[in-house]
């Protein structure tokens, strides 16, 4: 039977029903946080409406001049979908210059293709340069990636439909038709908006911040006796933190686009609000997991869920509100009054958080009405790359990597990821085309295709092998729903098979940012229709497809770990090298000391611009962001050993990503310090920043516990100096900024060294007391005290200032 306690603290912990949003604003929201600022979205869209412009256009010209209409249809449609997949700009008159400028790539790619028809070794020979100059282009800017990209596809265009010699000239009248109609298209109905895109991704960031808070509301719910619930919550919750931190990275890249409209101020005031927005609910969830993780009362985990049940229902403006409960609920438990209680500490912290997340919705709603509409440029610095309208992931770490030289046999080498990959295809190539024509000659390009496909966008073995298998899934499933169309369609509905052909290619694209194997599947599906008009397609096709994909697929994998191959292990240590980099440069300016000399700054520390620790906090997520998406495997290995390793230092610097964040969103200086202060925080930083280039040195030599070292490779802890400058601060709330530095490179200090010795090097000295559980949970309390219990006016003050 159930107990009448049991029912009670089922009653307190169960979760109320959240009220929904409208399913208009539910799908709106939806396809916003699958999709990021509506990246593929927009190239799905422009796929649907230039490919059939292309094809119609093709068809028209084909007539005109005497070709068939079938060819017409092809080639009208080949580069209007290549210009709209590869080519995408600012302005609408870059992307038309862009566009009209690979019509004579394209003519020159057929006219190849046509003229080594009968020279059948040279045409070999000319796919695997053609291979090599596609992916080394990519290092020579946006124009040579165009041109390169449609040569080689013009060129594939004349092997898969043989061409007559006397329809060049006709061809080059339908590609250039094809590719005008597209520039119209897109520069009337698909122009750039980047102050949309950034609306988008303002409003997918709200969206999933709204999610991190209901799954953190589910998980406080969870019994301490659901330990599988309690998990399966626990990852739905870091799952969506994970995501939301890509989203906001992604909106700071945004913001800093040309043409996204906030500029100067303003855009440092949305960059601020963007930043504060992640801040709050990011620590809200955090919160939760600490919550969950500790065992925490059921009492303490009601009061907390209520919090924050009450701003997902009424939005973030209803922080205040929330946190003033949540204090109240809190003080009538027994944990409230236990000294030195450390679910204090964590409910002190979780009402700061809702204070700052008020503090920034009402921000937000007074920034909105200001917002420009359009500009030229944004005066506005990030350290956000976006790559495809998401945060650069690997590819900057392969090229630090790179940068310090090869190994082995290929130690005088000296190449860039793009040469790198280019060497790496052409071998490949040459390699899979005479085995290809052993299997199939007529269609050998399929293990071209296979090579090219699964060397684009990777960076890694791991990212290899996934993408080689999404091609297999994707080769099967498509060739199981084409095989059935042509047998229901055949080529008796032209119209039918051109508009299926058309939706495949638009829904396609949407997953060819996303999931590959959609990308392949609707790819097969248009490539079966395709076969049935030229006479060539039977049941057999696809499987013949499938080995030569899945045969090229295997020999690019193979290449790339025998030709000027990059260890895993090489990359993470690289990874960890940019993110300690970063997390050095944040400690210095957090300890007011120039990041490029070795003392005391002149700015006054109170100017906003002196000491940007947002931009610098930044940096530090999108390094970690990087070592992330190198330390993910495709494979997942037994635990022990270096995958071990691996997530202890994942783990330190995530934390360490959180106490840079954190201490960015404190509020600034609001007057000059002491110089005392100013020189024992510049030492501080000092000592530290001398410590992490130590780790960072035994992070990249790739060395063991044990092994010898220098005698200055050592982490020497920055306590007595941050202890010198919590005495040498004047008491009063006007250098409450001072003790949020100490303790905010004090455990910057405490995570990096466990991080050293678990790598090998000694560490010298002992934590700093201001990092202590007990002096973190007093200024905890000091700070609720005064800025959410105060009867003042001003108690909302701090919030307002970060």
């Amino acid at each position: 039977m159930t107990s009448a306690t049991d029912r009670s603290r089922a009653s307190r912990l169960a979760p109320e029903r959240i009220a929904r949003p409208g399913r208009r604003r539910r799908v709106v929201d939806r396809v916003l946080m699958l999709d990021v600022g509506l990246v593929r979205t927009q190239s799905a869209l422009r796929t649907l409406l230039c490919v059939p412009a292309g094809m119609a256009v093709g068809l028209a010209l084909a007539s005109a001049v005497g070709l068939p209409g079938v060819l017409g249809v092809l080639i009208g449609a080949m580069p209007a979908f290549i210009s709209c997949l590869i080519i995408n700009d600012v302005s609408a008159g870059r992307i038309a210059a862009r566009t009209g400028a690979v019509v004579v790539p394209f003519v020159v790619a057929l006219f190849a293709s046509v003229a080594l028809d009968r020279f059948h070794v040279l045409e070999l020979a000319l796919i695997v340069v053609l291979l090599f100059v596609q992916f080394a282009a990519m290092g020579w800017g946006p124009w040579a990636t165009d041109a390169a990209a449609v040569v080689f596809s013009g060129y594939l265009c004349g092997l898969l439909t043989p061409l007559p010699a006397a329809s060049v000239a006709g061809l080059a009248l339908i590609g250039a038709g094809s590719l005008a109609v597209t520039v119209v298209i897109r520069g009337v109905f698909l122009r750039p908006m980047p102050f949309r895109s950034l609306l988008w991704t303002r409003r997918a960031l709200l969206a999933w911040a709204t999610a991190v808070l209901r799954a953190a509301v589910d998980l406080l719910a969870v019994g301490p006796d659901a330990s599988r619930e309690r998990v399966r919550a626990a990852r739905r919750l870091r799952r969506r933190l994970d995501r939301f931190q890509e989203v906001a990275l992604t909106a700071d890249g945004m913001l800093a686009a040309p043409g996204a409209g906030p500029t100067g101020a303003t855009a440092e005031t949305l960059h601020r609000l963007l930043f504060d927005t992640h801040l709050a609910v990011d620590g809200l969830g955090r919160t939760a997991e600490t919550l969950a993780g500790s065992g925490a009362p059921d009492d303490v985990r009601a009061a907390v869920a209520e919090a924050i049940r009450t701003v997902v229902r009424g939005g973030g403006a209803q922080g205040a509100t929330a946190a003033e409960g949540m204090l109240a609920r809190f003080g009538v438990t027994p944990s409230a009054r236990a000294d030195g209680s450390a679910l204090a500490h964590v409910v002190h912290r979780a009402a700061l958080q809702l204070a700052d997340l008020a503090a920034a919705a009402r921000a937000w709603g007074t920034l909105r009405a200001a917002l420009p509409r359009e500009g030229d440029a944004v005066p506005f610095r990030t350290p956000v790359v976006l790559v495809g309208g998401r945060p650069s992931g690997a590819v900057p770490v392969l090229d630090d990597a790179l940068a310090d030289g090869m190994t082995g046999p290929w130690r005088r080498w000296h190449v860039s990821a793009s040469l790198r990959t280019g060497i790496q295809a052409a071998v490949a190539v040459a390699v899979v085309e005479p085995l290809a024509l052993l299997l199939d000659g007529s269609r050998f390009y399929w293990g071209v295709i296979g090579v090219m496909i699964v060397l684009a966008g990777t960076n890694s073995t791991h990212e290899r092998v996934r993408k080689a298998l999404h091609r297999g899934v994707g080769t099967v499933l498509g060739g199981a729903l084409g095989i059935v169309l042509v047998h229901l369609l055949g080529t008796h509905h032209p119209w039918w098979t051109a508009g299926i052909a058309v939706f495949a290619l638009a829904v396609g694209t949407y997953g060819f940012g996303g999931v590959y194997a959609i990308w392949v599947t609707a790819l097969v599906v248009v490539l079966c229709q395709v076969y049935a008009y030229g006479g060539s397609f039977t049941d057999t096709l696809i499987p013949f497809r499938l080995a030569e994909n899945l045969l090229g697929a295997a020999v690019a994998v193979l290449v790339s770990v025998v030709v000027l191959p990059v260890a895993s292990g090489r990359m993470v240590r690289s990874a960890v090298r940019r993110q300690l980099a970063a997390v050095r440069s944040f400690v210095l300016s957090a300890g007011l000391v120039d990041v490029g000399g070795d003392g005391p700054r002149d700015a006054d520390p109170s100017d906003p611009d002196a000491f940007d620790l947002r931009r610098r906090s930044r940096a530090v997520d999108a390094a970690t962001y990087q070592l992330d998406a190198v330390m993910k495997p495709m494979v997942r290995f037994p635990s022990g050993g270096a995958a071990r390793t691996d997530a202890h230092t994942r783990a330190a610097l995530q934390s360490v990503a959180v106490f840079a964040r954190e201490l960015a969103g404190r509020p600034a200086p609001i007057a000059r310090p002491p110089v005392p202060v100013v020189e024992a925080l510049a030492h501080a930083a000092g000592v530290l920043a001398t410590s992490i280039d130590a780790l960072s040195g035994a992070v990249g030599s790739g060395r063991q516990r044990g092994e010898i070292r220098r005698g200055d490779d050592a982490w020497v802890r920055a306590s007595d100096a941050l202890d010198a400058a919590v005495a040498a601060t004047p008491p009063g709330p006007a250098h409450e900024w001072v003790h949020d530095r100490v303790l905010a490179l004090g455990r910057v200090d405490d995570a990096l060294a466990v991080l050293a010795e678990r790598s090998g090097l000694p560490v010298a000295g002992v934590a700093s007391g201001a990092t202590s559980t007990s002096a973190r949970a007093r200024r905890a309390a000091a700070l609720v005290e005064r800025h959410l219990l105060a009867t003042d006016p001003e108690r909302w003050a701090l919030g307002a200032e970060r």
